[in-house]
């Protein structure tokens, strides 16, 4: 039996939107500044609201390849959704906000991860949801060094 796992994740970035939004928009970036060096991409179309790209990434002991869609919206968040590959149907939701923390003004963004467990692994989903987490909040983090630490792209 499969069963659902989601991930909410948020974190403040001292950062306007438009510059968050970019970088986190902005796929080629994360190839070539190697972002989240645990995962690997691979663009394979570009568009100023769309994309596509593989993905590859180990998580609970196995390397997971996916075909990622992304749309952007109109209101500027970010919609990823694997639509070939060991996560196909998982989604990857990003929205941006203006916001302020300790007086220093600038984006809260906002990530939410919805997949499946593997086919007649659903006891996983635990153990998934913990490792999920996990990498969620720590490419979170990657983002806001790159963009804290001087992301230009998008400005």
């Amino acid at each position: 039996m499969r069963r659902s796992v989601v991930v909410d994740h948020q974190l403040f970035i001292a950062a306007p939107v438009p510059v968050v939004q970019a970088q986190f928009a902005d796929v080629q970036h994360h190839i070539d500044a190697n972002v989240h060096p645990k995962l690997r991409f691979e663009l394979l179309a570009q568009e100023p609201r769309r994309a596509r790209f593989t993905q590859e990434v180990k998580l609970l002991g196995m390397r997971q390849r996916d075909l990622i869609d992304r749309r952007i919206e109109d209101d500027g968040s970010i919609l990823d959704e694997s639509i070939d590959g060991f996560n196909k149907g998982a989604k990857l939701h990003f929205r941006f906000n203006p916001a302020t923390e300790g007086g220093q003004p600038g984006t809260l963004v906002q990530i939410r991860i919805s997949l499946q467990t593997p086919p007649l692994l659903g006891f996983l989903a635990p153990l998934l949801h913990k490792q999920a987490m996990q990498e969620t909040v720590e490419a979170a983090l990657q983002d806001k060094r790159d963009i804290e630490g001087g992301y230009a792209g998008g400005r």
